[in-house]
């Protein structure tokens, strides 16, 4: 790493820790619409846009080299409550809540909106049952640090231990919920009434950027809306007009600003020359395209920065190592870069990602094959994995495609990036996410082209809008709801064939409310929903004259049918099998009461549950076919939604980002000794701890399941001791278990090294661990960024390589 990435990074992580910041989105958006009020739906939106970027005030930092940044944007803010006044506010809201709960025996803590309301991805999550911020990143317009909603939620559980009236989980709601900045009302209701709903979670096409530039971009635009003769695309180029001039501004600004920070009497003779040749790199890009890799990755950062400041969040760069290699191909014949200056200007956007404010989840995509099917790794491949390595940081969160194309060296750089303690990067299996995008109905060079979105989400790049969320589904949950009909008398048990075919019916049940919730969601986008400045970077808007929340793009939306948990479940099925359908041991009524007495006064019954059931992960056929049926079922079900579906495309993705914490904790006990109330199995991992026969028979568990109809994601997650890597033989034997894992069909697995006596250090001493990162679901995190009980949850999975 060189100083001056050394020295950008210790300054980011500073500015980080200054405290909780505002966003000026809400008063800039609202200010614009007021002098918009009789104007369509679309233009307001883009003049909006225009608005808030004319607005924000512009941050170039100390020793970066490519500008844009957030930081203009959020404030940090000014309010600042004593621990007295958090618990005293605390008390209060416990103390309305229940209240509340008392006068109303149905109220669960949802948040209702009226019918027809188009709900953004926070807003959608905020309103459930459960808690939302389990770590800080989604502890979101939040008025007080992350880390003293912890100690509230703590002082809180203490206060109100044992009272019967209130669950953890709904302390940890409530203060979430209270704990927000006091925006203008007027503004937000203005903001949420457009509805101001943004591009997020893709990726917009910044290739087209680089290649055409921002003039071309308007040439065609107003091109396209001087010969449309329809209302509606003359409305929506009129809008995408608004929108790229706004850009090709806003860039042209950042220009004046770098080569006025050139002028000042304090900058030194080196500085000012990097700032006067920051300016004129942001002049020529404001209207033309790049001609050099420094010119590309600017480009590049400056759209996905403003697409962050537009309110955007799991933002991808896509194949970044793809469309900016021939940048870089073509600097290096010319002898105008060298290695280490390119990775030095990609150190700069990987620690600008972490910036204050930029939304989770930030993701790149390397390697994999091209288009038409050849090896895609390349020397900025590489570069970016070596960047990832020495900078060690959450984000992004880095995707790297494998297959039999590629160099051999591909698995050892990344074991080597994974050994620096950054969780990076994931590993994604070719073999088995193009053939199931094709099963999809996409073409060979599209499904080729598969990035993943955010967390592990697989998607066709620049092509697509928003990935389409519905309620994600927790496969241990659906026996609750088998327990419950068996004991109503709705459901007749007599057999575990019968209890299985009652639990599938369930999943069915619930994979069915999911088609439903996304029909409704997209009924609701329809005529309302736009966002002029990503459409022109999604392929097909331009072309259709539509925007991409209006189905202009040229690939669908994927409505994702989310599912977690199955090692829980599956030991939870095979627990019934075993103990009540084949030994007899218990029969359901007792298990059932057991279960809803959380096992009090059953401790024996929960002990021969939790220690003598054969669990996921050990490679043992009798509860791995249980989750193979599971999965096949569920998978299956969801790609047959799309015969039902005339354009939009149902996924099945498996995959939790921390849903096994948000739907446990609101979850009754389960048939494997689970406890009320503690964490499922994370996305397709077994039960934390159960893994107990070695990563081969994880890994062996893994690869007896049938993924060929898995269309959306999948998460393993993978923790091993750090002194594995450190030795050579142990590194080469985790080369092997890799590759034969891939060359088996394991869809994707991420490698994380954890040392286990650092992070229990790093809850006592959370200030001596600043830079500690584990993998949660999808996605990486700085530990002490994470609720407690999360934590709690990685600290008890199984560590490979101890000993």
């Amino acid at each position: 790493m060189s100083e001056r990435i050394k020295a950008l990074k210790q300054y980011i992580q500073e500015l980080n820790d200054q405290g909780v910041r505002s966003t000026y989105l809400y008063q800039y958006v609202a200010d614009s619409l007021r002098k918009t009020e009789n104007e369509p739906v679309q233009i307001r939106r883009a003049k909006a846009f225009s608005d808030v970027l004319a607005k924000v005030r512009l941050e170039v930092l100390p020793y970066e080299l490519i500008a844009g940044s957030m930081l203009g944007m959020c404030p940090v803010y000014g309010v600042q409550m004593t621990k007295e006044e958090q618990e005293q506010k605390s008390i209060q809201t416990i103390e309305t809540y229940l209240k509340k709960k008392k006068s109303d025996e149905n109220f669960d803590g949802s948040l209702k909106f009226e019918e027809g309301h188009a709900k953004s991805f926070e807003e959608d999550f905020t309103s459930k049952k459960s808690r939302w911020s389990l770590m800080s990143r989604v502890h979101h317009d939040a008025s007080i640090e992350f880390r003293d909603l912890q100690d509230q939620i703590s002082l809180m559980e203490k206060r109100y231990e044992g009272c019967g009236e209130i669950e953890p989980y709904e302390i940890g709601r409530e203060l979430e919920r209270a704990f927000k900045i006091p925006y203008n009302e007027e503004d937000k209701k203005l903001y949420s009434e457009l509805p101001w709903f943004v591009g997020n979670h893709l990726n917009l096409n910044y290739e087209k950027a680089l290649k055409k530039g921002l003039s071309k971009l308007r040439e065609e635009i107003l091109g396209r809306y001087e010969s449309a003769s329809d209302a509606d695309s003359l409305e929506f180029y009129h809008a995408a007009l608004i929108s790229i001039e706004a850009v090709s501004t806003f860039i042209k600004r950042y220009a004046d600003q770098l080569d006025q920070c050139s002028r000042k009497k304090s900058v030194d003779h080196k500085r000012r020359k990097e700032l006067e040749a920051m300016a004129s790199v942001c002049l020529k890009i404001s209207e033309q395209p790049a001609d050099s890799f420094c010119e590309a990755i600017q480009l590049t950062w400056m759209l996905h920065i403003i697409a962050n400041i537009q309110g955007g969040s799991a933002l991808s760069f896509g194949r970044l190592d793809q469309y900016l290699y021939p940048f870089y191909e073509n600097d290096r014949k010319r002898n105008k870069i060298t290695p280490d200056e390119a990775k030095e200007l990609l150190g700069c956007l990987w620690v600008k990602v972490n910036e204050p404010k930029m939304r989770t989840v930030q993701s790149v995509t390397l390697g994999g094959i091209t288009p038409d099917g050849t090896d895609a790794v390349n020397e900025l491949t590489r570069l970016c994995l070596e960047t990832a390595r020495e900078l060690s940081m959450p984000y992004p969160n880095v995707g790297l495609r494998v297959n039999r194309l590629n160099p051999g060296w591909i698995y050892e750089e990344a074991l080597e990036t994974v050994k620096a303690g950054c969780g990076q990067p994931m590993l994604l299996n070719d073999d088995i996410w193009i053939p199931n995008m094709m099963e999809l109905g996409y073409t060979q060079q599209q499904a080729n082209d598969y990035y993943n979105m955010g967390c592990v989400e697989i998607m066709v790049p620049g092509k697509q809008p928003n990935w389409g969320v519905t309620e994600a589904i927790a496969f241990p949950v659906l026996i609750e709801e088998v327990m419950r009909k068996w004991e109503a008398g709705t459901v007749k048990i007599h057999t575990f064939e019968d209890f299985m075919k009652a639990y599938l019916q369930e999943l069915d049940a619930a994979i069915e409310a999911d088609r439903q919730e996304a029909a409704e969601k997209s009924a609701n986008m329809a005529g309302r929903c736009y966002d002029p400045f990503s459409s022109i970077f999604i392929d097909g808007c331009l072309e259709s004259g539509k925007d991409m929340l209006q189905n202009g793009s040229e690939c669908p939306v994927h409505w994702s049918v989310y599912a977690y948990g199955i090692g829980t479940a599956a030991d939870s099925l095979c627990a019934v099998k075993k103990f009540v359908f084949e030994k007899g041991t218990v029969t359901l009524e007792q298990l059932n009461k057991a279960l809803k007495a959380d096992f009090a006064g059953y401790e024996m019954l929960r002990i021969m549950l939790d220690r003598q059931t054969p669990a996921y992960g050990n490679g043992i056929e009798e509860v791995d076919s249980i989750a193979d049926m599971v999965l096949t079922h569920f998978s299956k079900a969801v790609l047959k939604l799309n015969k039902l579906s005339d354009r939009d495309k149902f996924v099945s993705t498996l995959f939790g980002y921390f849903f096994h914490i948000y739907h446990g904790e609101i979850a009754g006990a389960t048939p494997n000794g689970r406890h009320k109330g503690e964490p499922f199995s994370d996305s397709m991992g077994p039960g934390q701890g159960k893994d107990a026969k070695g990563p081969t028979r994880l890994l062996n568990s893994v690869v007896r399941l049938d993924s060929q109809y898995v269309t959306g994601g999948y998460a393993l997650n993978f923790k091993l001791n750090p002194s594995i890597l450190n030795d050579p033989k142990g590194k080469q034997a985790v080369v092997s278990l890799l590759k034969t894992y891939i060359a088996s069909g394991g869809p994707q697995i991420q490698v994380y090294t954890t040392n286990l006596e650092d992070i229990k250090d790093a809850q006592i001493h959370p200030e001596k661990h600043r830079d500690l990162i584990v993998r949660v679901g999808g996605y990486c995190e700085f530990f002490v960024n994470l609720d407690r009980v999360l934590q709690n949850e990685i600290i008890n999975r199984t560590m490979y390589g101890e000993g």
